[in-house]
């Protein structure tokens, strides 16, 4: 944890671009580790109007989030299509049953990053751990609030379709994390490790002005635009 708090510590700022780029976007990039899988790069990029998650340059399907008009696209470069999820609102009231929880201290002796002091995270559904992060309050507000819109707009995809899922796969922690308290996770700042039952990921870079080609942010005229089944509003 130390070396990894030290090295973002040492490297804030320090992305270079890729593209000739007309517009600047914020960039998060995360290592992630989940079961079964390699690691791998998951990349945000986050602008006043977008943002886009794929797992680096030159990767043929992402997920697009129009932040204007609150809907969201995954498209696949291979099927030349994008499937459209715009959901419709939905009841958020906490459940009764459902009791959550957190647990916030000082990440003593950690290094500030970019002017700003880590903290633990520790967040609970029914007395159980879910999730324990590592998180900087203050740091990258731009990016925040783009994750906390996609964030949000990914608990409504969650409740139209959870109908879907057998009631012993509906966990405490997982209602909570994707459906009716989405944004807990980055209500204390940005997450920069975190640890879960399904995945764990570590901030790797982060910088508030990377340059890229606005092309990034669009959808090929040409791809098939399909809507997920029952996420079109009054379905």
């Amino acid at each position: 944890m130390q070396k990894i708090l030290t090295a973002l510590a040492l490297g804030a700022g320090l992305s270079t671009a890729t593209h000739a780029a007309p517009q600047n976007a914020a960039l998060l990039v995360y290592q992630v580790w989940e079961p079964g899988l390699d690691p791998y790069l998951s990349r945000v990029l986050v602008t006043p109007d977008f943002v886009r998650m794929d797992e680096g340059d030159g990767t043929e399907d992402y997920t697009l989030y129009d932040r204007a008009h609150d809907i969201m696209y995954n498209v696949s470069r291979e099927d030349r299509s994008a499937l459209v999820m715009n959901p419709p609102a939905f009841d958020d009231a906490m459940p009764d049953e459902l009791k959550l929880a957190q647990r916030l201290q000082a990440d003593e002796g950690a290094p500030a990053i970019a002017g700003h002091a880590p903290q633990q995270v520790t967040l609970l559904a029914n007395g159980k751990v879910c999730r324990e992060l590592v998180t900087v309050p203050g740091l990258m507000p731009e990016a925040m609030a783009g994750l906390r819109e996609f964030q949000s707009l990914l608990a409504r995809v969650q409740a139209a379709t959870l109908h879907a899922f057998p009631k012993d796969m509906q966990t405490p922690c997982d209602l909570a994390q994707n459906v009716y308290a989405p944004l807990r996770g980055l209500t204390h700042g940005l997450p920069i490790q975190e640890r879960g039952a399904t995945h764990s990921r570590s901030l790797l870079d982060f910088t508030p002005a990377f340059q890229v080609d606005s092309a990034l942010f669009t959808i090929p005229a040409d791809y098939q635009r399909t809507p997920m089944p029952g996420l079109a509003p009054g379905e």
